[in-house]
Formats: C-alpha cells, structure tokens, sequence
C-alpha cells in the first residue's frame, strides 16, 4: 500500500501537517519514510484502527493521522534530505538538524494524542470496533486507572491519551510485580476508599517514574517535559536524561513513603502490625520494643 499518497494529493497538500517539506521531493520519494512512520503509527492504533479510519471520511480523524504520518514521516527522511543537501553544496548544522527532529517529534506525539482521543470520541462503528479490539483497550481490564482523565485526576499527565495508552502495560507490570497485591488487600477494608485513593497515587506516581526511564522525553506530557526546558533550550540530552532519571527517582520515593503509610493502616485496621519492631510486643513483657 502507499501510505503516503493515500493521505496527500501532493506536497502543497503535506505542508499543512508538517512544515519544511523539501520541494525538490515528490510524495513517491517519501514512500520508504512513510512505511515507517505507518509502522510508528500503528504500533499504537493497530493496523485495523488505522484502515477503518482511513476508509472512514471522518475529517477530524483523517487530520490528526495526516498530520501524525506527516510529521512522522519526515523526521524519519530529514537524515536523507540533509545528506543531499551537503552533497548539493549546502550547509547542514547539527543543532539544525537535532531541532527539526525534535519539532517532527513533538508535532507528531501531540498528533497521535488528538488521534486517540477522537478514535475514543468516534460514531463510527468500524473504528469504534478496531478500537475496542487493539492490545491497548484490551489492557485497560486489568488496570485500575482505566482512562486518562482518571489518570490526571490522580497525578497530572496534561490529560494526555498518548501518554495514558503508553503506559498501560507499565501500569499492568506494575500490578503485577507489586501493588496487585495491595489493592486485593484493601478490597474488604475499612476506609478501603481512602486506601484505594492511596494506592491509585503510588500506581500513578510509580508508571511515571517508569515511563521516565523508559520513554524519550517527548513522549511524557507537557507538565513534565517543561520541567526539562533549560536543557532542552541548550540541547543538553545528557542533562535532560539525568533530569528525567532524578524526578524518577524522587517519584519511586514517594511511592515507598505512600506503601509504608498504607502498610500501617493495613495493619492497624487487622490490629496486626508486621512493619515494624512492635510487631513482637506482646502485653505480659516487661520489656516493650519501639518502632
């Protein structure tokens, strides 16, 4: 399939969705880019998602995937398009380069963010149908932070889709390697709405302190992107990295001081304390171990 041209009429067309297009290029000289980037695509969306919307006609669908595969699609060609100019005798700065990639990026994930959020919103039975079949919806069953407005509720993510569905298999490993546990413990509880509200932040806090480590910077939403703005002023991607990593680790901080807080109440609603010392207090001992 050509997916470039299946989206552009021409150029002029792409220009719209993603600025810079070179002009000595047609959409056929893109091709081998735009395979790419429909991969990119669709490894969020699926592929069945991606033709449903395609064969759709829905314009505020169609705008966002243009502008996704648009942006997409060049990123992946400005290494070509630089090589070519230098041989045309056309100066090519670095910093040039590592800014249009990162404009390319940041247009692109905020895209797909508009993509998903109007493939949730659409009438449409066939995309609603591919949606409700992809990987990503089906993980939602096994998270207890089931949409993104959630999600911002309990720790700011921008209410960003893109970001949301990313990290749901973060969410799921994260269940599953630990607090699964917890929230099955809650469950019969009293005050089990204060303690799932509590666990619903170590969850949120803790995939973000993931995704951190794991996700380009620019994947993250805008609220925790800003954070980095003097290196990414700079262009500093080492500073940026290690500014990513430390709010990671001040988050899974906070997570540990969230697990031992819900640890006590766990243990003063079973009147069984297994956190600390006085677990071995008993009331005929003379000698009284402190926490």
């Amino acid at each position: 399939m050509n997916y470039i041209t299946a989206l552009f009429n021409n150029l002029n067309e792409m220009t719209k969705y993603a600025p810079s297009v070179d002009s000595v290029n047609s959409l056929s000289d893109m091709e081998a880019s735009s395979r790419s980037a429909h991969k990119r695509v669709t490894a969020i969306i699926t592929s069945s998602v991606y033709d449903a919307i395609v064969s759709s006609g829905d314009e505020s669908m169609l705008d966002a995937l243009r502008m996704a595969m648009a942006n997409m699609t060049l990123q992946v060609q400005l290494t070509f398009d630089s090589i070519n100019r230098r041989k045309n005798g056309m100066d090519v700065y670095k910093y040039e380069l590592d800014g249009m990639r990162r404009s390319y990026m940041e247009n692109y994930y905020n895209a797909m963010d508009t993509l998903i959020s109007a493939v949730l919103d659409s009438d449409a039975g066939a995309v609603k149908s591919a949606w409700n079949g992809s990987r990503y919806a089906t993980l939602i069953g096994g998270c207890p932070i089931k949409n993104a407005d959630e999600f911002d509720s309990v720790y700011n993510i921008d209410n960003s889709y893109l970001f949301f569905f990313r990290t749901l298999p973060l969410q799921k490993e994260v269940m599953d390697s630990r607090l699964g546990v917890y929230f099955s413990k809650v469950a019969d509880l009293d005050g089990r709405e204060r303690l799932e509200s509590m666990l619903r932040l170590a969850l949120a806090k803790k995939v973000v302190a993931i995704a951190l480590r794991r996700f380009d910077i620019l994947e993250c939403p805008a609220t925790i992107r800003n954070l980095f703005d003097e290196s990414k002023a700079s262009g500093q991607r080492k500073d940026e990295r290690e500014g990513a990593v430390s709010l990671a680790n001040l988050l899974d901080g906070e997570v540990e001081s969230l697990i031992s807080d819900i640890d006590v109440l766990i243990s003063a609603d079973s009147n069984i304390d297994i956190s600390s010392m006085s677990a071995y207090n008993r009331p005929e001992d003379n000698i009284v171990m402190m926490p």
